[in-house]
């Protein structure tokens, strides 16, 4: 017979439509597995890593999102336990056509990806590197940003947990105290937030009187500043405590010292008041000195040229360790006379080197056609040539007694080439005696 679900009035039996029935359960049954699935990433292919953070927040589920710069790049695959209070090993599978994209330089935090405060993990740039590598670990990202983060998550956290309390709870929360304090009363409620809005109005215009930052986050810089200063200044205020120290430990020496000072100032300003005419007489007698110096400066530098010139030989004779001195002197007894191209020995036609080389000088003493000396004494004056009868012969007569050779040793090279003469010495008189 038919039954109501048939419609053409053709029989299906029961049991085909059971079977049929059947078969369409299977079939969305799986397609709704494979969909799953395929939400959970069981069919993509993944690179596994794994971040190590000590704050994972409320918790950190499976699957939770992996995002960079905004963008998602994977899913959390597991979170395992701390092993000897270490980090949280929480296993990330990276989408392979996003792991190019994300440096091994990456640090990772627990953040709200929604409104809902759904827990996801972000992946935080810290500048270029090499791509992220399978089986690679992600450290704790410890910025400041993320520190302020957390921070205020945990202060709204806090906030939360005091606003709503569960029913078996005893106490209630901050919500309840209001809505019960201001039950009956709106209008004092209203006066009391326009009276809070003014005081807090007079109040920031007290603390930011020209509009620019307010006092209180000045004090809050300043004593960052001074916290920070804080070992310097502690340096600077033990380094100024050591000489007050001193002069307190040594405050007795201190106290005779000022008062001899004081002492030898007095008995100074008496002694001038007590000779007041002998140094103005002092004084003006400085006038005659003083004249003869200023009239004389024009020779100053000619002084200090001179005793500069003076000292540099001085310094090269004198030996500071000996403290004796050592001169080289070359002394010439007979008249000096500087030799000229003039001097310079001619032979006939031939000439010396040095009649070209020669300093210049005056006529030429030694003749084209001169031959050279018999004897190579000096001959000069009228003392003779050296050596000879007539010499020692002079010298006697000058010295008295008979020729010696000590004599001529000793005189003879005073006397050659000069006159010698012998006169008789005046008498008192002004007559020869």
């Amino acid at each position: 017979m038919s039954i109501a679900f048939e419609s053409d009035g053709r029989v299906v039996p029961n049991w085909q439509l059971l079977l049929r029935g059947l078969a369409v359960v299977v079939v969305l049954a799986v397609v709704a597995g494979l969909m799953i699935a395929r939400s959970r990433g069981a069919f993509r292919e993944t690179i596994e890593v794994t971040a190590e953070l000590t704050n994972v927040g409320d918790g950190l589920p499976a699957t939770s999102d992996v995002k960079y710069r905004g963008l998602l790049v994977g899913r959390v695959a597991g979170v395992g336990p701390p092993a000897d209070r270490g980090p949280n090993h929480v296993r990330i599978d990276v989408f392979p056509d996003r792991v190019r994209g994300i440096p091994s330089t990456v640090t990772a935090r627990v953040v709200p990806s929604n409104v809902f405060a759904v827990p996801a993990l972000e992946l935080v740039d810290n500048g270029p590197g090499a791509p992220l590598a399978a089986g690679a670990h992600i450290a704790e990202d410890r910025s400041l940003d993320t520190v302020r983060l957390q921070t205020s998550l945990t202060a709204l956290s806090r906030i939360a947990a005091a606003a709503g309390r569960s029913g078996g709870d005893s106490t209630i929360g901050i919500l309840t105290t209001v809505e019960r304090a201001v039950s009956g009363r709106a209008s004092e409620a209203v006066q009391a937030g326009a009276q809070l809005v003014r005081i807090s109005q007079a109040l920031n215009d007290a603390m930011a009187p020209d509009g620019t930052g307010s006092t209180l986050d000045t004090l809050s810089q300043a004593l960052d500043g001074l916290r920070s200063s804080s070992p310097d200044l502690l340096a600077a205020v033990h380094d100024a405590v050591v000489p007050l120290r001193t002069v307190a430990q040594q405050r007795t020496q201190l106290s005779n010292l000022l008062s001899g000072g004081l002492t030898t100032s007095a008995t100074v300003a008496t002694a001038l008041e007590n000779n007041t005419a002998t140094i103005t007489g002092i004084t003006g007698k400085l006038s005659d000195p003083l004249s003869v110096i200023a009239a004389g400066s024009a020779h100053f530098a000619q002084m200090t040229t001179s005793l500069s010139r003076l000292s540099g030989p001085f310094s090269g004779m004198w030996d500071p360790q000996t403290q004796t001195a050592t001169a080289k002197i070359i002394l010439e007894l007979t008249p000096h006379r500087q030799y000229t191209r003039a001097d310079c020995p001619r032979y006939g036609d031939l000439a010396g080197p040095s009649c070209t080389t020669g300093p210049p000088g005056g006529p030429t003493i030694i003749g084209p056609n001169a031959a050279p000396a018999s004897s190579p004494t000096l001959i000069g004056g009228n003392v003779g040539e050296s050596g000879s009868r007539q010499e020692q012969e002079r010298i006697a007569s000058i010295l008295g007694g008979l020729p010696n050779a000590a004599a001529d040793i000793l005189f003879g090279p005073l006397l050659r080439g000069n006159n010698a003469e012998v006169r008789p010495a005046p008498d008192a008189a002004g007559g020869p005696r």
